[in-house]
């Protein structure tokens, strides 16, 4: 550098001083600015290879990611028509199967034994049906009375034989058949009489190879494969690299099972441990996927080899471009050093050139206010990213490594009831949850391993309420490691409560499974004790000895219509329109309820109509819903009260009312309009909150309706309205009780 002052400039070579502006000695022609071109010519050799450099990076952008993603999305796609393709070949042929097996029952049976006569006529049926490579029947206790190969067994314990017994026509999946000994795709159905009755069940096993060739492979590539598998991800059908059918899983052991819900297109690790595109989707019955995949590898190989021209194109030219810069940036330069020489008369001519200054200030000037603009959208879009995080409805938290809040939303703010304003809080003072010392030791894991965690449920107390939450935790990394920690709290008590009162409910059903099993033992003795005594009666000359025994077999009658009861309201049988005499159905559910404890101290006031027509319903479910309500109304009632019923024929209208009434505590109105809604309970530990639901259900089944109102203190009325009769259902028999 040369020796400056104000106004000149000193030459270290002669010591002489020069204007300021020279740019080189005017006595021995040194010149001051050898540094400065050196610079420059760096600058532009950078500049130059900026500008043509950037266009090529953007263009590997492109490819890169763009490219990439539509390729990944096309064999996505193609994937996914695959799945659909297979999906509606494999469920037409499986419907076939069905009706070809729903045919047997046009063939007339008189009964069991004619099977074994007709024989004939199962072997021709597999004949004409060559899809099936088995057929067998077998009688209502499970024995095979008839199959197209030897076997003897009996399958009374076997899922396919318990669901064909009810109705049903059942697929099992497939299985290893331990009476086969092979794996088999079963399909059973019931045998009928001429008069309906079902006397057997007849089950065929489908020729897997041929049911497999269905499968189309729609070939993309080598790795390319189409299977099914079943709802724990094992191989339900052999696949193309490998798998084995019903003892491998279709998915990389390590990971949870990637098939799961109804079905989308996915990138996981397969069996082999290959990254793979997947595209699986679910059979409603049985319970299938259906997995199309193809090597990720081999999907993006493409997409990879054009990656790499345009990379050896980006060294040729890369090369060419850097000599073309170094070679431009020297002329340039040169050109420079001799436009330095006229620098003194560029001085002079700096006045001339205030014009342009001023435009080039007022260009300024305009981009300054772009630059404001382009501040107000950044605080705007701010805005906006805030607006949406305070949306959440999980309380989020962010910490530094201090355990200072340098953030929360706004559900946090009102879940920990955070005072407004106040800044500089910290974690452990806002909440005695924070105190936990799991969740302490999590959130300094996070700080110093860099690791996230998940809490699944955290039961704490907060400003006297309970509440069940799960908590997670994230690193917020920055050049110099984690230096804050996000918090995401959700309150999860709700869930968990829906999840008890599911298993309550389970509960509930396995306990009424227990009551059939029971009713059932307990009458058969029953019906001995009743008959002796009866004899007793008849033989008895005593007439006191006479009277005790008719007390006694009256209180064996009414045992038995309580267990009759029970087994009526317990035991599930099929939607059955008939004719019913409503006040019967009446009489006969509240003398089954009257002997109930939860009835001893309650009365019952009945105002049936003489001139109730008998209406067209389904017994089972009629009953069950006065059985709901009438519970409803003895659990409202703390201590002797009455319960009314009535029924009377809608005048001008084809319809029939039942009301309910009773005299106890009555309903809130908060909570007269979530009623009929499923799980809701005000009976804490005593009920499902599903009685009132399954019976709104039942009555919309009649086309009927129900319509409740209470006032707290003075009881509840329930209206239920139901059609005399249903067209296009014609009743089966009277019933009269």
């Amino acid at each position: 550098m040369q020796n400056r002052t104000e106004g000149i400039i000193v030459c270290e070579k002669c010591g002489k001083e020069n204007y300021a502006y020279a740019t080189y000695c005017a006595y021995c022609g040194n010149s001051f600015y050898k540094d400065i071109y050196k610079g420059l010519r760096k600058r532009n050799v950078f500049v130059t290879l900026l500008l043509f450099f950037l266009p090529f990076v953007i263009l590997f952008y492109i490819v890169n990611y763009e490219v990439s993603a539509n390729f990944e999305k096309h064999i996505k796609t193609s994937l996914d028509y695959s799945v659909e393709v297979n999906a509606r070949i494999m469920k037409s042929f499986l419907e076939e199967r069905e009706k070809n097996l729903l045919s047997i029952n046009q063939i007339e049976f008189s009964d069991i034994n004619e099977i074994k006569r007709k024989s004939d006529t199962f072997i021709q049926f597999l004949k004409n049906n060559e899809w099936f490579d088995f057929i067998a029947v077998a009688d209502t206790d499970g024995e095979i009375i008839f199959s197209s190969i030897p076997i003897k067994a009996n399958i009374s314990n076997r899922e396919y034989f318990k669901k064909a017994l009810t109705g049903e026509l059942f697929n099992s999946s497939i299985f290893y058949s331990d009476i086969l000994h092979r794996n088999a795709l079963v399909l059973s159905a019931p045998l009928f009489n001429q008069s309906r009755k079902i006397i057997g069940v007849v089950i065929v096993s489908v020729n897997l190879t041929k049911f497999y060739s269905l499968i189309l492979d729609l070939r993309m590539g080598k790795t390319s494969e189409i299977f099914l598998v079943d709802e724990q991800g094992k191989f339900l059908s052999p696949s193309k690299l490998g798998g084995e059918v019903l003892k491998e899983a279709g998915y990389y052991q390590k990971e949870p099972n990637p098939h799961q819900g109804e079905g989308k297109v996915i990138t996981h690790r397969d069996y082999r441990g290959e990254k793979v595109l997947c595209a699986y989707r679910r059979f409603s019955r049985p319970n299938w996927y259906l997995v199309s995949e193809i090597d990720i590898k081999e999907a993006l190989a493409p997409v990879n080899s054009l990656k790499r021209i345009i990379l050896v194109i980006f060294i040729i030219f890369g090369t060419f471009l850097f000599s073309s810069a170094i070679f431009f940036s020297n002329q340039i330069t040169n050109l420079l050093k001799s436009l330095t020489s006229n620098l003194k008369s560029a001085f002079d001519d700096i006045s001339s050139k205030k014009a342009l200054i001023d435009k080039i200030n007022v260009e300024l000037r305009n981009k300054l206010k772009e630059c404001e603009n382009l501040s107000k959208k950044l605080g705007a879009s701010e805005r906006y990213i805030k607006s949406i995080i305070d949306s959440i409805t999980s309380a989020m938290l962010a910490i530094d490594k201090n355990h200072f809040i340098t953030y929360y939303n706004n559900f946090a703010k009102n879940f920990f009831k955070i005072p407004d304003g106040k800044k500089n809080l910290n974690l452990f003072e806002i909440s005695p949850l924070f105190a936990d010392e799991e969740i302490k030791n999590k959130i300094e894991g996070v700080f110093t391993n860099n690791i996230s965690f998940i809490i699944e449920k955290k039961t704490v107390v907060i400003d006297g309420n309970s509440y069940i939450l799960n908590i997670s935790g994230f690193p917020v990394e920055s050049g110099e490691g984690v230096h804050s920690v996000a918090l995401l709290i959700n309150d999860i008590t709700a869930y968990e409560n829906m999840r008890t009162q599911m298993a309550d409910y389970e509960k509930l059903s396995a306990l009424s499974q227990l009551a059939l099993g029971a009713a059932h033992e307990i009458n058969n003795p029953l019906l001995g004790i009743t008959s002796f005594l009866e004899m007793l009666i008849e033989e008895e000359v005593d007439i006191e000895k006479k009277t005790r025994a008719k007390e006694v077999l009256e209180n064996a009658y009414r045992i038995s219509e309580t267990i009759r009861g029970l087994l009526n309201f317990a035991r599930p049988a099929p939607p059955k329109f008939t004719k019913v005499n409503l006040n019967d159905l009446i009489n006969e559910t509240i003398s089954f309820l009257h002997h109930q404890p939860l009835f001893k101290k309650i009365k019952f006031q009945k105002n049936l109509s003489d001139t109730l027509p008998p209406i067209t319903a389904d017994i089972n479910q009629i009953r069950q819903v006065l059985v709901n309500i009438l519970l409803n109304a003895a659990q409202a009632i703390e201590d002797k009260g009455t319960i009314t019923v009535s029924t009377s024929k809608i005048k001008f209208e084809d319809l029939v009312e039942v009301k309910i009434s009773d005299t106890g505590v009555g309903i809130p109105e908060e909570n007269l309009k979530r009623i009929f809604e499923p799980f809701f309970t005000t009976k804490k530990g005593k009920g499902t909150g599903l009685g009132l639901s399954i019976s709104l259900t039942y009555i919309k089944n009649h086309n009927g309706n129900i319509i409740i109102s209470s006032k707290v203190g003075e009881g509840t009325e329930v209206k239920i309205t139901l059609p005399i009769r249903h067209e296009g259902r014609i009743a089966s028999e009277v019933i009269d009780e």
